[in-house]
């Protein structure tokens, strides 16, 4: 694997790291170019994050907000 990809898979992880402490189940990964993105399987928010040498990044309303379907179920 290259070093983009690599780093594209290490920002994959901390990204569903992030997510789940907000209550989101990311599914599958769906890999573009320079880019990677999964949405919760619960309720459907979505996630990416970008490989750059430059300014790696993520970003997504999963991201953001809790798992909508987490918080009703809570409630």
């Amino acid at each position: 694997m290259s070093f983009l990809g690599d780093h594209l898979e290490a920002l994959e992880r901390i990204a569903a790291f992030s997510v789940k402490l907000r209550g989101h189940e990311p599914g599958e990964w769906r890999a573009g170019e320079g880019f990677a993105q999964a949405s919760c399987i619960l309720c459907r928010e979505e996630l990416r994050v970008y490989s750059s040498f430059a300014q790696p990044d993520m970003d997504g309303p999963a991201l953001d907000e809790l798992c909508g379907v987490r918080a009703k179920s809570a409630a």
